[in-house]
């Protein structure tokens, strides 16, 4: 099997290996959603919650109807830039092979562009941005709030 060399192309990032244009919505999507999903996590492990009510915790959190309440909010506050967007709108048109049982079909495809920007920015290495719009999503999700009471 013979590799193509992807690092004349524009948007070719050395670290990961090819071209972030040439992966799939849901390609970025899957990595958006680990990237989230350790996000929150660490959050939770970090604020001394016990192993049995941490995964209750976490979804709470990391779920559809969630994440596509997040989405509404940042696209209210024009949270995303316009590469972001452009992301966004591609993963929420994406023809979905899956959906969430408990979230419309409607909050999955916000869920997934949500996801998609987040999984762009982690394989692009902008973690900086990365973690500015977690942080957000923290904030505007209640994660920041309930983090802060007893445990």
């Amino acid at each position: 099997m013979r590799l193509l060399d992807l690092s004349r192309l524009d948007g070719y990032n050395r670290t990961v290996g090819f071209a972030l244009e040439m992966l799939t919505p849901t390609a970025l999507a899957f990595i958006g959603d680990a990237a989230h999903t350790l996000y929150i996590r660490r959050r939770i492990v970090e604020s001394g919650y016990a192993s049995g009510t941490m995964h209750i915790a976490a979804t709470k959190f990391v779920n559809a109807t969630a994440q596509a309440a997040a989405f509404d909010e940042f696209m209210t506050r024009d949270a995303f830039t316009e590469q972001e967007l452009d992301i966004a709108r591609r993963a929420k048109n994406a023809h979905l092979h899956s959906r969430a049982k408990s979230a419309t079909l409607s909050d999955y495809h916000k869920a997934t562009a949500l996801e998609a920007v987040i999984g762009y920015l982690e394989l692009s290495g902008e973690n900086g941005r990365k973690n500015v719009l977690l942080e957000l999503y923290a904030e505007v999700s209640g994660l920041d709030e309930f983090l802060k009471r007893d445990i």
